[in-house]
């Protein structure tokens, strides 16, 4: 069975329809069923019995169908108790069609069929719609498949239900092998990054490590592999790796580079092209990044640039390349004067995550990756920034139920934003919160003693303040923001470098057009937009307050 789950408005209704004749099923609306086997419309249920005994008729009804092939929509507050969702769960498979309260409140019309809404003050309602979905999130973030339905129209929702329905991505354990150590999978989530013909999944799952090997299989043609990683991470992951790649028929080979930034450089790259040709690399080759957003930078940008381009893998170990560096195709090196300033865009054919391999990360490093989601959040989704203000330990500590969902939305905002400006014309560029003083930051310190998720946490902090002065975001906009930031021990102030040194740095910013480079500020928690701005106004002496320019936002 499958069953689709969402807030009113999500679109079940209209989707469950198209969506089961294209699968060739019956479609069932729990509602509908409800309704006939009453006589009574749904608001007059609940205006007769109240809101429990509607539930109760509601899993009475999932009752009466369980076992059914069938695509089957779902009440909004049907998977809302643990037990609810525990029981659709066995039965089949969810699918959450996500969407934003905003979007949903235009979709909903008058409301007067709706009993959750209908006697609320309608300048109330987007508030009461953003509360019941927070109380229903753990229930519809269960599901192991998400669309956010947003931008899409009925058709293409469809279309991405019916590419994510296999029986490789809904059977849990049966899909990937055991893990490191025989661990079972638990937990795997599918996203898809929508770039048409260079469209691919992100996977992410606890303990499916060895299942990756398939997977790249699938995905590449490929008939050898070079596995890049660092060698504590290689240590610990490769065999796995390596070991799931053979399973599938794959010849393999490995290069270790040395851990740390200092490693993504042009001598670098000039010794994995020696060692490309050693190891016999051709059009047949698959190169697969094993580890953090170094290994992934490097080893994307040689992919990208040896033999005019060869397929390539994600397989990140760390928070940081998990949530940002893996996804979004941006591959390079850095220069001695500044961060990335050569590389490409080159999107991966697959990225594998494995969230039982952060286990083996030093609490520093853990948090430097959160500071890339508490990036996200601060410029996409404040729902998503309050989950994380209610859940910063339990993700830092690694809480698989926690955890997952956190890796989940993040790597689902960073897709949406990559899909519809992959080359950073526009949109991606809020991505950049925090990293334009965060890559000045690292150039300043010779990419030595502070770590990038640090830098950006600095940077964010200092742009949400400046955001503030500049009068784009409300007051205590900052403080919230270095609230998050201090409670997941990263630093918040930037190193007493002079205003010089820092000028210095920021005038060879990637970003950098003519005399300006596109800032992002902040113009609330969950908003963001791109201010063009000189060093000398995003690093003003005490007491400047430039005029804008503002060439988009969000």
């Amino acid at each position: 069975m499958i069953w689709l789950v969402g807030m009113m408005g999500a679109g079940k209704s209209a989707i469950g329809p198209i969506l089961a004749r294209r699968l060739g099923l019956p479609f069932i609306d729990t509602d509908a069923e409800i309704v006939r086997a009453s006589g009574q419309s749904i608001a007059a249920l609940f205006d007769a019995e109240g809101e429990p005994a509607f539930r109760e008729r509601e899993q009475n009804a999932i009752a009466a169908i369980a076992g059914r092939e069938a695509v089957v929509a779902l009440g909004g507050g049907a998977v809302a108790s643990g037990a609810a969702r525990a029981r659709v769960a066995r039965l089949g498979s969810m699918v959450y069609l996500r969407a934003r309260p905003q979007t949903l409140l235009s979709r909903l019309g008058d409301c007067r069929e709706r009993p959750l809404l209908r006697d609320v003050d309608p300048s109330k309602r987007l508030e009461r719609l953003g509360s019941l979905l927070e109380e229903r999130r753990e229930g519809y973030e269960s599901a192991r498949i998400q669309i956010d339905t947003d931008e899409l129209g009925v058709d293409d929702v469809v279309e991405r239900v019916v590419a994510l329905l296999t029986p490789r991505r809904v059977a849990g354990n049966e899909a990937g092998g055991a893990g490191r150590g025989g661990e079972a999978p638990m937990d795997r989530r599918t996203l898809v990054l929508d770039l048409g013909e260079r469209s691919y999944p992100i996977e992410i799952g606890v303990g499916n490590l060895g299942g990756a090997g398939e997977a790249i299989s699938r995905h590449t043609g490929a008939s050898h592999a070079v596995v890049i990683t660092e060698p504590g991470i290689g240590r610990r992951y490769a065999g796995t790796l390596m070991r799931s790649l053979r399973e599938a028929g794959v010849r393999v080979h490995r290069i270790d580079i040395p851990a740390g930034d200092a490693s993504k450089n042009l001598r670098r790259l000039a010794q994995l092209y020696e060692a490309f040709l050693d190891r016999g690399v051709d059009r047949s080759t698959v190169i697969v990044a094993l580890g953090g957003g170094v290994v992934g930078d490097l080893a994307g940008f040689a992919a990208a640039s040896f033999l005019r381009g060869l397929p390539f893998v994600q397989v990140p170990t760390t928070l940081l390349a998990m949530v940002d560096a893996s996804v979004g195709g941006k591959v390079g090196v850095n220069l001695a004067r500044g961060k990335n300033l050569v590389g490409a865009f080159h999107q991966p054919k697959l990225v594998w995550i494995d969230a039982a391999t952060l286990r083996s990360l030093p609490a520093r490093d853990r948090a430097a990756g959160f500071a890339e989601v508490i990036k996200t959040a601060a410029i996409w989704d404040q729902e998503f920034f309050a989950r994380l203000e209610r859940d910063a330990e339990d993700v830092l500590n690694l809480v698989p139920e926690r955890l997952v969902p956190v890796l989940e939305r993040t790597c689902a905002i960073k897709a949406e934003v990559v899909s519809r400006d992959e080359r950073e014309s526009g949109l991606r560029m809020l991505l950049n919160f925090g990293h334009t003083l965060a890559h000045a930051v690292e150039t300043l310190t010779r990419y030595r003693k502070v770590l990038h998720g640090e830098a950006v946490a600095m940077g964010m902090v200092y742009a949400a303040e400046r955001s503030e002065s500049l009068d784009l975001a409300p007051a205590g906009t900052a403080e919230r923001l270095r609230a998050l930031v201090e409670r997941a021990g990263l630093p918040t102030d930037l190193p007493a470098f002079p205003r010089r040194a820092y000028l210095s740095a920021l005038r060879v910013d990637k970003k950098r057009r003519d005399r300006q480079i596109g800032y992002i500020a902040l113009r609330s928690i969950g908003q963001a937009e791109v201010v063009s701005m000189t060093p000398e106004e995003i690093y003003p002496a005490r007491g400047r307050r430039p005029a804008l320019r503002r060439p988009g936002g969000h």
